[in-house]
Protein backbone atom coordinates (compact mmCIF):
# COMPACT_ATOMS: atom_id res chain seq x y z
CA UNK A 1 0.00 0.00 0.00
CA UNK A 2 1.26 3.44 -0.94
CA UNK A 3 2.10 5.51 2.17
CA UNK A 4 -0.32 8.20 0.99
CA UNK A 5 -3.19 5.83 1.77
CA UNK A 6 -1.91 5.02 5.25
CA UNK A 7 -1.81 8.76 5.90
CA UNK A 8 -5.28 9.21 4.43
CA UNK A 9 -6.69 6.47 6.64
CA UNK A 10 -5.34 8.23 9.73
CA UNK A 11 -6.68 11.62 8.64
CA UNK A 12 -10.21 10.29 8.17
CA UNK A 13 -10.16 8.33 11.43
CA UNK A 14 -8.95 11.28 13.49
CA UNK A 15 -11.66 13.53 12.07
CA UNK A 16 -14.50 11.10 12.76
CA UNK A 17 -13.18 9.53 15.99
CA UNK A 18 -10.66 12.00 17.43
CA UNK A 19 -10.70 10.57 20.95
CA UNK A 20 -10.40 6.90 19.94
CA UNK A 21 -7.05 5.26 19.23
CA UNK A 22 -6.65 4.57 15.52
CA UNK A 23 -7.50 0.97 14.70
CA UNK A 24 -4.84 -0.96 12.77
CA UNK A 25 -5.74 -0.67 9.09
CA UNK A 26 -5.66 -4.43 8.47
CA UNK A 27 -7.88 -5.02 11.50
CA UNK A 28 -10.24 -2.35 10.17
CA UNK A 29 -10.33 -4.06 6.78
CA UNK A 30 -11.17 -7.39 8.41
CA UNK A 31 -13.95 -5.98 10.58
CA UNK A 32 -15.66 -3.45 8.34
CA UNK A 33 -15.22 -4.23 4.64
CA UNK A 34 -16.29 -7.84 4.09
CA UNK A 35 -19.90 -6.94 3.22
CA UNK A 36 -19.00 -4.26 0.65
CA UNK A 37 -18.06 -6.49 -2.34
CA UNK A 38 -14.74 -4.74 -2.94
CA UNK A 39 -12.30 -5.55 -5.75
CA UNK A 40 -10.23 -8.70 -5.34
CA UNK A 41 -6.70 -9.31 -6.58
CA UNK A 42 -6.15 -11.46 -9.68
CA UNK A 43 -3.23 -11.92 -12.05
CA UNK A 44 -2.97 -10.91 -15.68
CA UNK A 45 -3.36 -14.16 -17.59
CA UNK A 46 -0.52 -13.18 -19.94
CA UNK A 47 2.30 -11.79 -17.78
CA UNK A 48 1.12 -12.45 -14.22
CA UNK A 49 1.03 -8.82 -13.06
CA UNK A 50 -1.52 -7.97 -10.36
CA UNK A 51 -4.88 -6.65 -11.50
CA UNK A 52 -8.07 -5.98 -9.55
CA UNK A 53 -11.57 -7.00 -10.54
CA UNK A 54 -14.99 -7.65 -9.07
CA UNK A 55 -15.68 -11.26 -7.99
CA UNK A 56 -19.40 -11.15 -8.81
CA UNK A 57 -18.64 -11.12 -12.55
CA UNK A 58 -16.88 -14.48 -12.23
CA UNK A 59 -14.25 -13.57 -14.84
CA UNK A 60 -11.32 -15.97 -15.06
CA UNK A 61 -9.03 -14.43 -17.70
CA UNK A 62 -7.73 -10.93 -17.00
CA UNK A 63 -5.47 -8.53 -18.87
CA UNK A 64 -3.51 -5.74 -17.21
CA UNK A 65 -2.73 -2.34 -18.68
CA UNK A 66 0.80 -3.33 -19.73
CA UNK A 67 -0.35 -6.18 -21.95
CA UNK A 68 -3.44 -4.31 -23.10
CA UNK A 69 -1.33 -1.36 -24.29
CA UNK A 70 1.12 -3.71 -25.97
CA UNK A 71 -1.69 -5.42 -27.90
CA UNK A 72 -3.28 -2.14 -28.94
CA UNK A 73 0.09 -0.96 -30.27
CA UNK A 74 0.53 -4.13 -32.29
CA UNK A 75 -2.08 -3.93 -35.03
CA UNK A 76 -4.63 -2.03 -32.94
CA UNK A 77 -5.71 -5.30 -31.35
CA UNK A 78 -6.66 -7.03 -34.61
CA UNK A 79 -5.87 -10.70 -35.25
CA UNK A 80 -4.90 -12.38 -38.55
CA UNK A 81 -7.85 -13.49 -40.64
CA UNK A 82 -8.88 -17.14 -40.22
CA UNK A 83 -11.86 -19.32 -41.24
CA UNK A 84 -14.98 -18.67 -39.16
CA UNK A 85 -17.57 -21.20 -40.29
CA UNK A 86 -19.07 -22.48 -37.04
CA UNK A 87 -19.49 -21.44 -33.44
CA UNK A 88 -16.58 -23.69 -32.55
CA UNK A 89 -14.33 -21.69 -34.92
CA UNK A 90 -15.43 -18.37 -33.42
CA UNK A 91 -14.93 -19.58 -29.85
CA UNK A 92 -11.47 -20.86 -30.73
CA UNK A 93 -10.56 -17.54 -32.33
CA UNK A 94 -12.00 -15.33 -29.64
CA UNK A 95 -10.09 -17.20 -26.96
CA UNK A 96 -6.95 -15.50 -28.26
CA UNK A 97 -8.39 -12.07 -27.42
CA UNK A 98 -10.94 -12.75 -24.66
CA UNK A 99 -9.24 -11.20 -21.64
CA UNK A 100 -11.20 -9.02 -19.27
CA UNK A 101 -9.61 -5.74 -18.31
CA UNK A 102 -8.83 -5.35 -14.62
CA UNK A 103 -8.04 -2.25 -12.57
CA UNK A 104 -10.16 -0.08 -14.87
CA UNK A 105 -10.08 3.69 -14.45
CA UNK A 106 -10.83 6.71 -16.63
CA UNK A 107 -9.70 10.33 -16.11
CA UNK A 108 -8.37 9.38 -12.67
CA UNK A 109 -5.07 9.46 -10.81
CA UNK A 110 -3.42 7.80 -7.80
CA UNK A 111 -5.61 4.70 -7.94
CA UNK A 112 -4.60 1.48 -6.20
CA UNK A 113 -6.22 -1.96 -5.86
CA UNK A 114 -9.43 -0.65 -7.43
CA UNK A 115 -11.72 -1.15 -10.43
CA UNK A 116 -14.27 0.96 -12.32
CA UNK A 117 -13.02 4.37 -11.17
CA UNK A 118 -14.15 7.49 -13.05
CA UNK A 119 -12.92 11.11 -12.77
CA UNK A 120 -11.55 10.51 -9.28
CA UNK A 121 -8.28 10.69 -7.38
CA UNK A 122 -6.60 9.02 -4.40
CA UNK A 123 -8.78 5.92 -4.37
CA UNK A 124 -7.81 2.67 -2.66
CA UNK A 125 -9.47 -0.78 -2.96
CA UNK A 126 -12.77 0.65 -4.17
CA UNK A 127 -15.19 0.14 -7.07
CA UNK A 128 -17.70 2.17 -9.07
CA UNK A 129 -16.43 5.54 -7.83
CA UNK A 130 -17.46 8.71 -9.68
CA UNK A 131 -16.16 12.25 -9.21
CA UNK A 132 -14.67 11.56 -5.78
CA UNK A 133 -11.38 12.02 -3.99
CA UNK A 134 -9.65 10.36 -1.04
CA UNK A 135 -11.74 7.21 -0.61
CA UNK A 136 -10.72 3.81 0.76
CA UNK A 137 -12.67 0.53 0.81
CA UNK A 138 -15.73 2.14 -0.83
CA UNK A 139 -18.23 1.09 -3.48
CA UNK A 140 -20.87 2.87 -5.60
CA UNK A 141 -19.91 6.36 -4.48
CA UNK A 142 -19.91 9.83 -5.88
CA UNK A 143 -19.27 12.61 -5.48
CA UNK A 144 -17.67 12.26 -2.01
CA UNK A 145 -14.40 12.94 -0.23
CA UNK A 146 -12.51 11.50 2.75
CA UNK A 147 -14.56 8.32 3.19
CA UNK A 148 -13.82 4.84 4.55
CA UNK A 149 -15.76 1.59 4.08
CA UNK A 150 -18.84 3.33 2.70
CA UNK A 151 -21.33 2.44 -0.02
CA UNK A 152 -23.95 3.96 -2.30
CA UNK A 153 -23.66 7.49 -0.92
CA UNK A 154 -23.07 10.97 -2.33
CA UNK A 155 -22.17 14.48 -1.17
CA UNK A 156 -20.60 13.06 1.98
CA UNK A 157 -17.29 13.84 3.66
CA UNK A 158 -15.25 12.39 6.51
CA UNK A 159 -17.40 9.31 7.02
CA UNK A 160 -16.78 5.72 8.09
CA UNK A 161 -19.37 3.07 7.26
CA UNK A 162 -21.78 5.56 5.67
CA UNK A 163 -24.30 3.52 3.66
CA UNK A 164 -27.06 4.74 1.32
CA UNK A 165 -26.72 8.35 2.47
CA UNK A 166 -26.69 11.90 1.11
CA UNK A 167 -24.89 14.85 2.71
CA UNK A 168 -23.59 13.08 5.81
CA UNK A 169 -20.35 14.21 7.46
CA UNK A 170 -18.07 13.27 10.35
CA UNK A 171 -20.16 10.18 11.13
CA UNK A 172 -19.71 6.47 11.75
CA UNK A 173 -22.08 3.58 10.92
CA UNK A 174 -24.94 5.66 9.57
CA UNK A 175 -27.33 4.30 6.94
CA UNK A 176 -30.22 5.60 4.83
CA UNK A 177 -29.83 9.12 6.19
CA UNK A 178 -29.43 12.66 4.88
CA UNK A 179 -28.08 15.96 6.16
CA UNK A 180 -26.59 14.43 9.32
CA UNK A 181 -23.30 15.21 11.05
CA UNK A 182 -21.31 13.96 14.01
CA UNK A 183 -23.66 11.01 14.39
CA UNK A 184 -23.07 7.33 15.16
CA UNK A 185 -25.11 4.14 14.65
CA UNK A 186 -28.16 5.88 13.18
CA UNK A 187 -30.62 4.71 10.54
CA UNK A 188 -33.38 6.34 8.48
CA UNK A 189 -32.84 9.81 9.95
CA UNK A 190 -32.79 13.33 8.54
CA UNK A 191 -31.13 16.51 9.80
CA UNK A 192 -29.37 15.08 12.87
CA UNK A 193 -26.38 16.47 14.73
CA UNK A 194 -24.59 14.79 17.60
CA UNK A 195 -26.83 11.74 17.88
CA UNK A 196 -26.23 8.03 18.54
CA UNK A 197 -28.26 4.85 18.09
CA UNK A 198 -31.24 6.73 16.69
CA UNK A 199 -33.85 5.39 14.27
CA UNK A 200 -36.57 7.23 12.35
CA UNK A 201 -36.20 10.71 13.85
CA UNK A 202 -35.61 14.10 12.21
CA UNK A 203 -34.12 17.46 13.14
CA UNK A 204 -32.66 16.47 16.51
CA UNK A 205 -29.45 17.02 18.47
CA UNK A 206 -27.98 15.27 21.51
CA UNK A 207 -30.16 12.16 21.33
CA UNK A 208 -29.17 8.58 22.17
CA UNK A 209 -31.55 5.69 21.42
CA UNK A 210 -34.19 8.31 20.48
CA UNK A 211 -33.95 9.82 23.98
CA UNK A 212 -33.30 13.54 24.31
CA UNK A 213 -30.32 14.40 26.54
CA UNK A 214 -28.65 17.57 27.72
CA UNK A 215 -25.44 18.48 25.88
CA UNK A 216 -23.13 17.66 28.79
CA UNK A 217 -24.64 14.26 29.52
CA UNK A 218 -24.68 13.41 25.82
CA UNK A 219 -20.98 14.15 25.41
CA UNK A 220 -20.04 12.12 28.49
CA UNK A 221 -22.14 9.13 27.49
CA UNK A 222 -20.97 9.33 23.88
CA UNK A 223 -17.33 9.00 24.89
CA UNK A 224 -18.08 6.11 27.26
CA UNK A 225 -20.11 4.28 24.61
CA UNK A 226 -17.47 4.66 21.90
CA UNK A 227 -14.71 3.52 24.24
CA UNK A 228 -16.74 0.46 25.23
CA UNK A 229 -17.69 -0.26 21.62
CA UNK A 230 -14.12 -0.37 20.35
CA UNK A 231 -12.92 -2.39 23.33
CA UNK A 232 -15.41 -5.18 22.57
CA UNK A 233 -14.89 -5.33 18.80
CA UNK A 234 -13.93 -8.77 17.66
CA UNK A 235 -14.96 -10.50 20.87
CA UNK A 236 -17.37 -13.46 20.61
CA UNK A 237 -20.87 -12.03 20.45
CA UNK A 238 -19.52 -8.49 20.21
CA UNK A 239 -21.55 -5.73 18.57
CA UNK A 240 -20.07 -4.46 15.30
CA UNK A 241 -22.63 -2.87 12.96
CA UNK A 242 -26.28 -1.82 13.00
CA UNK A 243 -27.20 -5.13 11.37
CA UNK A 244 -26.16 -6.87 14.62
CA UNK A 245 -28.90 -5.15 16.62
CA UNK A 246 -31.67 -7.57 17.54
CA UNK A 247 -29.74 -10.72 16.65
Amino acid sequence: MNQVFNDLYNVIWKNVLPEIEVLDIEKFRELFTKDLLLPAKYQCSINGEDVYGLPEYNYKRFIGDTERTKRMNEGNGLQPKRPLDKLYDVLAAVRDVAYFRGSKSLNSEVIEASDNIYSSSYIYNSAFIHGSTKLMFCRDMGPNEYMLASKNSKNCSFGIRVLDCDSVSSSFEVSFAAKCSNSFFCHNCFDLRDCMFCFDINSKQYCIANIQLEEAEYKTLKQNLLTEYFSQLGLPGGFKTLSDIGQ
